[in-house]
């Protein structure tokens, strides 16, 4: 499968770049790859789509492929390709910061720049983070939670994969809102790989081992709508509350529909957008010019998040 998915990055660009050159009468049209932890999730629609919208204003060409599921194997088979290929700048969203550190070294030495979003490998050596704030958002979704859930019982933590950073910035953020509260517990975390399928029965099984469950709270798109299938096939609505993050359409028609109490949106569409226009200034040797509203700090840009319940949700998402 990682060879599959080389040659056919590799032809496509080749072909891409084939409609561009002509005969070598004009110069070639850059070409950028965005790569996320997978692919198919509305989630990482959103962020192509932005890829796409400042695509068509630079006049580039734009990419956005990863793997089927959340594999660094894959996710670095598909840079090792982009790098073959030429390309002009790569965007990675890591599923484990510290995978990914020897394939950034590898594209830099290339002169190929490299940015990160939505997750980030500070220790690499990629040019710029774009992205949310993960520790301050799960912080947000810790606050939001005593407010919402209460400061007594049980809760469930799902995420996404246990080596994700911006995954666990999220769950050090949420713990350290709800640290005061010694009569809230933890009692279980478990990863579902950005599958909510998996999020449904792994969330099916935790209501059959704690029956007097509290809240789930979910730290990836996929978590929160897994917990709320669950918790209305087992017609418990209202009676265990869930929290999540992003605000996928299916997540949003939970909160409409009263089972999932409130999540963290993020704008993924401006981190593809942002991130594809980094990469092209960068790449053109220019300053960094930002979209009114974003600005770098310490090699950091942060996209920003809002919170959404039942109360707020027409104004920011209206029907």
């Amino acid at each position: 499968m990682k060879k599959v998915l080389i040659s056919f990055f590799s032809l496509l660009v080749i072909l891409m770049g084939a409609m561009t050159t002509g005969c070598g009468e004009k110069k070639a049209t850059p070409t950028f790859i965005l790569v996320p932890k997978s692919v198919g999730h509305p989630y990482w629609a959103e962020v192509e789509r932005g890829m796409n919208a400042m695509a068509k204003e630079l006049g580039v060409k734009a990419i956005f492929n990863g793997p089927p599921t959340g594999s660094s194997a894959l996710q670095i088979s598909i840079i090792e390709g982009a790098i073959s290929s030429k390309v002009a700048g790569i965007g990675i969203s890591p599923n484990e910061p510290e995978a990914v550190q020897a394939i950034i070294k590898s594209a830099t030495e290339k002169e190929i720049p490299v940015i990160t979003f939505d997750s980030d490998s500070p220790k690499s050596l990629r040019s710029y983070y774009i992205g949310t704030d993960n520790y301050k958002a799960g912080k947000t979704l810790g606050e939001h939670f005593i407010k919402i859930a209460g400061t007594k019982g049980k809760i469930a933590l799902l995420t996404g994969g246990l080596g994700a950073m911006n995954l666990n910035e999220r769950i050090k953020g949420f713990k350290d809102a709800i640290a005061n509260y010694p009569d809230l517990m933890v009692v279980t975390l478990q990863a579902n790989n950005d599958d909510e399928s998996l999020a449904l029965s792994q969330s099916e099984a935790i209501l059959q081992s704690h029956p007097d469950l509290l809240a789930f709270v979910g730290v990836n798109a996929p978590a929160a709508p897994g917990a709320a299938r669950a918790v209305k096939a087992l017609d418990k609505k209202g009676g265990v509350k869930i929290l999540g993050f992003d605000t996928v359409p299916i997540t949003l028609d939970f909160i409409r529909q009263g089972y999932i109490q409130g999540t963290v949106g993020q704008r993924p569409y401006m981190m593809g957008y942002v991130s594809l226009k980094v990469l092209y200034d960068i790449h053109m040797g220019k300053e960094i010019r930002l979209p009114e509203g974003f600005k770098a700090a310490d090699g950091i840009i942060d996209t920003g998040i809002l919170f959404v319940t039942a109360e707020n949700i027409d104004e920011h998402f209206p029907e």
